[in-house]
């Protein structure tokens, strides 16, 4: 497929692999280009190229792992990796094993029209400083804004010693833009995120033209600007596709990873009701220009769709291969790791709610009073389900239709008695993109779903944040 997939699998029949219960390479090569620009002035462009490989291995239960920048010898990064294992166990064996899977041999790659790698520098710089000075242009009150553009192009190669051989073509692209400016004594920020692993520069330049993300900057601006403050406390409200993917990621899905559940909120809750019977939650490997779409996860596996929550009812766990043993269940191909310096660990993908029947009118229609919150701002969620989240999009919602927009705020609750609280679906679904944290790890992942109603109480409304 690759000369990097050719010496990974050398080193795997090698007699260095011998002894070991299980043996797992991988290899990135690849570029990745970034640029910081602030309004006209280019603060920052780096281009990094990066070819190494990892080695981990399990040796009587215990597991090893070893780095090593370049190509030059595999078959010692093994050796390094065992040392490490039999370092660990102390002679002493462990239960650790993994379920077994059908070999994977496959070579991934998308139909991308304007490769990233080969688009200039010059035309990069081009698109990021007309968004910023577009903002500019657009609000004289908006005073900064910043783009943050990265994006990582090449190949990468997994080999494992169960039989797995897959390459995969890299096309990785995002961007985050934030405004910031000033009306009479309020202070406005807002941001904007993109991103893509399947296609190239089209992306950008098609799907996101600069005219359309300056639009959405100064949308937002000007709706805070123009806003009300909020009241504190517990209200109706209804949340938009965006806000409602960040419940599902967030709050709900990291308690479906199966290294998190039994530490976490839903521990002991498997097979109850956890939400009304219209809802249904998927973890899911392939979404329409979803910036979690894999084809074949870190371990090797062919990655299934996860039903976290179905009609109400607590279902699956997210796995990799050695969670999927313990619990003795199928792997679901959530092994995910940011590149080859780290181990895979069980990850998102694509997470949402399945839509219901209502229209956005017909949600709002049944509220006297309350909230309508469009769009966050960052956020995050703990093990007991509690999360904060800022929102910098929001409106009223007066006697059942929208009324005065709101500025910047900040909303928190437990999730879990949020799901409980869900009283209406939409029949739209919108996905966004951006990148999941978890043990000093970055993954792109995406996540969405339709309009959600929810009644007092489950989300706490705490003022401008």
């Amino acid at each position: 497929m690759s000369g990097l997939l050719d010496h990974l699998l050398k080193a795997v029949h090698s007699r260095a692999t011998s002894g070991l219960d299980y043996v797992e390479l991988r290899a990135d090569d690849v570029l990745q280009t970034s640029i910081e620009l602030r309004e006209s002035a280019i603060e920052s462009i780096t281009r990094k190229f990066e070819r190494g490989h990892s080695a981990r291995v399990l040796v009587s239960g215990r597991w090893g792992f070893a780095t090593s920048d370049g190509m030059r010898d595999p078959k010692a990064t093994i050796v390094e990796a065992s040392k490490a294992a039999k370092a660990l166990s102390g002679g002493i064996d462990s239960d650790t094993g993994l379920c077994d899977v059908k070999p994977v041999r496959k070579d991934v790659r998308h139909k991308v029209r304007a490769p990233l790698n080969e688009i200039e520098l010059e035309d990069k710089v081009s698109y990021l400083t007309s968004i910023c000075q577009g903002v500019v242009k657009a609000d004289p009150r908006m005073t900064t804004t910043k783009a943050s553009y990265m994006d990582i192009t090449g190949d990468r190669a997994l080999v494992t010693s169960d039989g797995a051989a897959v390459r995969t073509a890299v096309s990785h692209g995002y961007l985050m833009t934030v405004s910031s400016g000033k009306a009479p004594g309020l202070p406005v920020s807002v941001r904007d995120e993109i991103g893509t692993v399947t296609s190239g520069w089209e992306y950008f330049t098609d799907k996101n033209p600069k005219e359309l993300v300056v639009d959405r900057l100064v949308g937002k601006a000007k709706q805070q600007m123009a806003g009300v403050s909020c009241k504190r406390g517990t209200f109706p409200c209804v949340v938009s596709p965006r806000v409602a993917g960040m419940l599902a990621h967030e709050a709900l899905g990291h308690l479906s990873e199966a290294d998190y559940f039994s530490s976490g909120a839903f521990d002991g809750l498997q097979g109850k009701m956890v939400a009304p019977e219209s809802v249904t939650m998927i973890d899911s490997p392939w979404i329409e220009g979803g910036f979690g779409n894999i084809e074949v996860d870190d371990e090797g596996v062919l990655p299934k769709p996860v039903t976290l929550i179905d009609k109400g009812l607590l279902r699956e766990q997210m796995t990799n291969r050695e969670w999927a043993k313990r619990l003795g269940i199928r792997p679901t191909g959530n092994a995910r790791a940011e590149n080859y310096r780290v181990p895979p660990l069980v990850r998102m993908r694509n997470t949402y709610f399945e839509p219901g029947d209502l229209s956005l009118e017909e949600l709002l229609e049944g509220k006297k009073s309350g909230y309508y919150c469009v769009d966050i701002r960052g956020g995050q969620a703990e093990a007991n389900s509690s999360f904060q989240v800022g929102i910098q999009e929001c409106y009223e919602i007066v006697k059942g239709e929208l009324g005065q927009p709101v500025r910047s705020l900040a909303i928190s609750g437990m999730a879990t008695k949020s799901l409980s609280l869900i009283d209406g679906l939409g029949k739209d679904t919108e996905f966004e993109s951006s990148y999941c944290g978890k043990m000093y790890q970055s993954m792109p992942t995406s996540d969405g779903g339709p309009h959600i109603s929810l009644e007092k109480g489950a989300i706490v409304f705490g003022g401008s944040a």
